[in-house]
C-alpha cells in the first residue's frame, strides 16, 4: 500500500537506489531502479567490458536518490494520483524501444554500434596476437591494442563537433 513515510527513514532508504521507492509502496519502480543499478555492476563483471557502465550507475544513483526526495516533497493528493510501473515503461512499446527524439535515436545507434565494434575488436583481438609470431609482436599488439579507443575517441569528436555546429545553427537562427 502506498503512502508517504517519515522524512528520517525515507532519506535513508534513499542512499539505496530503489529501496526508498519501495518504502513508500512504489514496489515496481523501486525494483526496476535497484535491479538497474545492480546490473551496472553485474553486466560488466559478466561481458568483460570497460567500466563506462559504473558511469552509469552513478546516474541511477542519483535519480534514484532524488525521485526519491521529491515523492516524500510530494502533497498528499500528488503523492495518490501517482503511478507505480517499472522505470523502462516509458520507453518500451510492446517489445519495441520506444524513443521518439530522431536525433537520440540516431546517436544512441552510433554509440551503441560503436561500443558492439570496440568489444567485438577485443574479442578479435586475442586471436590475432596468437597468431602473430614472437618477433613482430610487440609492433603489432601497440596498434591492434589501441583500436578501440581511438575509434571511441572519433566518435566522441564527431559527436562534440555535432553538438557544437547545432548549437551554432541555434544561435545564428535566433539573431534573424
Amino acid at each position: 500500500m502506498r503512502q508517504k513515510k517519515g522524512k528520517f527513514w525515507t532519506f535513508l532508504c534513499s542512499l539505496i537506489p530503489g529501496a526508498a521507492e519501495m518504502y513508500m509502496g512504489f514496489m515496481k519502480k523501486g525494483i526496476s531502479l535497484m535491479t538497474i543499478f545492480i546490473l551496472c555492476f553485474v553486466v560488466p563483471y559478466a561481458l568483460r567490458v570497460s567500466d563506462v557502465f559504473i558511469l552509469f550507475a552513478v546516474l541511477v544513483w542519483f535519480y534514484s536518490f532524488f525521485h526519491a526526495r521529491n515523492l516524500a516533497a510530494c502533497s498528499e493528493e500528488e503523492f495518490q494520483s501517482l503511478t507505480d510501473e517499472y522505470v523502462w515503461t516509458s520507453f518500451m512499446e510492446g517489445r519495441k524501444i520506444k524513443i521518439t527524439n530522431p536525433s537520440l535515436r540516431k546517436w544512441g545507434a552510433i554509440v551503441l554500434i560503436v561500443y558492439g565494434v570496440t568489444q567485438l575488436w577485443h574479442s578479435v583481438a586475442g586471436w590475432i596476437y596468437y597468431l602473430i609470431p614472437d618477433h613482430m609482436w610487440e609492433e603489432v599488439y601497440m596498434f591492434v591494442d589501441e583500436v578501440p579507443q581511438v575509434l571511441v575517441a572519433l566518435v566522441i569528436i564527431i559527436v562534440g563537433l555535432k553538438l557544437i555546429a547545432g548549437k551554432k545553427e541555434e544561435l545564428n537562427g535566433e539573431g534573424e
